[in-house]
């Protein structure tokens, strides 16, 4: 027997009842690991992010939902859309199954914390598509690993494979997951993309 396999025989069974005794820490012991083997590019996702929106200054761009802690549109330039959020800055409250603009609109779409909100997203991802010009740049982001969240409801979480299916008509820029904040037990996943020229 090797010392790898004797190493498992011991940890196993005090694995098995650390589940018993301590549910809990067993399962952030879980969910710590699954994000360590997603990955945590946090430092990279703001980086590009902030890339996106600093080039963006001079282009048409379409904001789906603006998150409580934003609290305002990227820029002046910037149009914003959310069905239920009442606030002053939203331009317009449709609904992004059904967006009420022309093909090829918008330089840049962005949307942040949207998708886990919507009963069907790869309807909603072909309205970004037809709404985003060619060649124009899209950033999608939603949690992996968080607490369910009604905003009126909360459906889904998509790991990095899961947003390559969703944004199969997107060439990939990017797409990676990154801790939320500083626990394991909240992290994030994004796709950023480009729509392909015709």
């Amino acid at each position: 027997m090797d010392g790898q396999q004797t190493l498992k025989n011991i940890i196993l069974p005090i694995y098995q009842c650390l589940r018993k005794v301590f549910p809990g820490f067993y399962y952030f012991l879980q969910y710590s690991r699954a994000a360590r083997q997603m990955g945590n590019l946090a430092k990279e996702r703001d980086e590009l992010f902030n890339k996106l929106i600093a080039g963006s200054t001079t282009k048409k761009c379409l904001q789906i939902g603006v998150k409580e802690d934003i609290g305002a549109k990227f820029g002046s330039n910037w149009v914003s859309v959310d069905q239920f959020d009442l606030r002053d800055f939203i331009d317009f409250h449709y609904d992004i199954h059904d967006l009420k603009f022309p093909d090829s609109e918008f330089d840049v779409v962005v949307c942040i914390s949207i998708l886990e909100h919507i009963p069907y997203p790869e309807k909603a991802l072909k309205e970004l598509h037809r709404v985003l010009k060619p060649g124009g740049e899209i950033w999608v982001q939603l949690p992996f690993h968080f607490p369910y969240h009604e905003a009126p409801k909360d459906y889904w979480r998509a790991s990095p494979d899961g947003l390559r299916i969703w944004m199969k008509d997107f060439q990939e820029i990017r797409c990676g997951s990154f801790l939320f904040t500083r626990t394991s037990l909240v992290t994030s996943t994004f796709f950023y993309g480009a729509k392909p020229e015709v």
